[in-house]
């Protein structure tokens, strides 16, 4: 059986157009990596950026890699609101230290 497209349907995808009770199916999922970034504690990070799709990535560890990590972080936030907020709690953090109280 042929879908809209003109082309031959998989089973999966026969499949799928059946739940939904219809012809029309999405679009194949596509991966696009981003970079890899993990925080390891006691300000160093493992970094791996690709700024421009198809070039070569950014890598950092140690404290390059924790710039690199807190520099994603930072413009990733959803506003500027936000970016503000959390370097204000970055300095208050380095300022006056991890705040370990616990509450019950």
């Amino acid at each position: 059986m042929k879908n809209l497209i003109g082309r031959e349907e998989k089973i999966s995808e026969k499949i799928a157009s059946f739940a939904m009770q219809s012809n029309r199916i999405a679009a194949p999922f596509q991966f696009h990596d981003l970079g890899i970034l993990a925080y390891t504690g006691d300000s160093s990070a493992v970094a791996q950026v690709q700024v421009i799709p198809n070039s070569t990535k950014l890598k950092g560890k140690g404290k390059v890699g924790f710039g690199l990590w807190r520099s994603v972080y930072l413009t990733k936030q959803i506003s500027f609101r936000n970016r503000f907020l959390v370097a204000l709690d970055w300095a208050k953090m380095q300022i006056f230290g991890r705040d370990i109280t616990l509450l019950m």
